[in-house]
């Protein structure tokens, strides 16, 4: 399974997922309780887990050849749906 780049690319999509609820519950705060609490969590877990994730992907990215700017940029967006799957040797980038 950990070599199934589907499995991968379908971690990546509930990843940027994420993302889109994130910005969907500034644009609208949710009403719901339950709701509310569930988007607070993760966007804990994506804005602040995210940056320190740059510790362990920063020297697979430069293994891979990949610039800092491109490193930066897939883990803030990504975290670890792609930087473990670079390191598996599933994604070449």
């Amino acid at each position: 399974m950990l070599q199934n780049k589907m499995f991968w690319y379908s971690i990546v999509l509930g990843g940027i997922g994420g993302w889109f609820f994130i910005l969907s519950g500034l644009l609208y705060p949710f009403q719901n309780d339950l709701l509310h609490k569930i988007w607070l969590v993760i966007l804990i877990l994506w804005v602040g887990g995210h940056p320190f994730e740059l510790l362990i992907a920063m020297p697979i990215g430069k293994k891979a050849g990949l610039s800092t700017q491109r490193i930066v940029c897939k883990t803030l967006l990504m975290g670890v749906s792609w930087w473990i799957p670079l390191k598996l040797g599933v994604f070449k980038d």
